[in-house]
């Protein structure tokens, strides 16, 4: 609970609301999650979900006292997205796997394993430079590279989630973070594993 409730107390202009994680899907083909805020707390379709640690998804259904979530790794997921080094700006999605992928992405580019990958608020949903992860693979392909990222957040062990009620900039203190290990680049050389990021609230605010 220490870190959504410091988050909140970081940011308390901002309009938000602090949720628990009271269902999440079964099945590999879907990736979503049922909090415990609804219509009754402001929460509307196609508001930006986050922890402090990063993005996690968007609303798609809500009811009364509850709302559905789209995570970023589910295959209808994604959010725009911008690397952080070089601010060039690709899509990111997921494929119903624990990591998701950035996508059309010139092979000329520059992409760096490490790097990390923040919102670029071209979606109309998530407010600019929230963290998503960081990369973990890049590999070439022709014409755009393969790039596969970590999640900053901890999507697969959600507990407690914040709905941001506006698009106003969110100011994070650290930029994404990742916990992947043992990454690949181009050349097959292994990348450093980075620091993991601060632990999912338990309790609901």
């Amino acid at each position: 609970m220490a870190s959504l409730l410091n988050f909140k107390q970081q940011h308390e202009k901002l309009p938000m609301v602090g949720g628990r994680v009271i269902a999440a899907s079964a099945g590999t083909a879907s990736r979503t999650i049922e909090i415990d805020r609804g219509e009754r707390d402001g929460v509307r379709r196609n508001m930006a979900v986050i922890t402090p640690d990063g993005a996690v998804g968007k609303v798609i259904e809500v009811y009364r006292d509850t709302a559905q979530v789209l995570l970023l790794t589910d295959k209808d997921g994604g959010a725009g997205a911008m690397l952080v080094d070089t601010r060039t700006q690709g899509p990111v999605g997921g494929t119903g796997d624990p990591t998701i992928l950035m996508k059309y992405v010139a092979t000329e580019e520059n992409v760096t394993v490490g790097e990390k990958i923040v919102t670029s608020g071209m979606d109309k949903i998530f407010p600019r430079d929230i963290p998503i992860g960081i990369v973990v693979e890049v590999k070439p392909g022709n014409p755009f590279k393969q790039i596969r990222v970590q999640p900053a957040a901890k999507l697969d062990r959600l507990e407690t989630v914040i709905v941001l009620l506006t698009q106003e900039p969110v100011e994070f203190k650290s930029e994404a973070q990742g916990t992947q290990t043992g990454a690949t680049n181009e050349q097959g050389s292994q990348g450093p594993a980075p620091a993991a990021a601060a632990p999912a609230a338990t309790e609901k605010p």
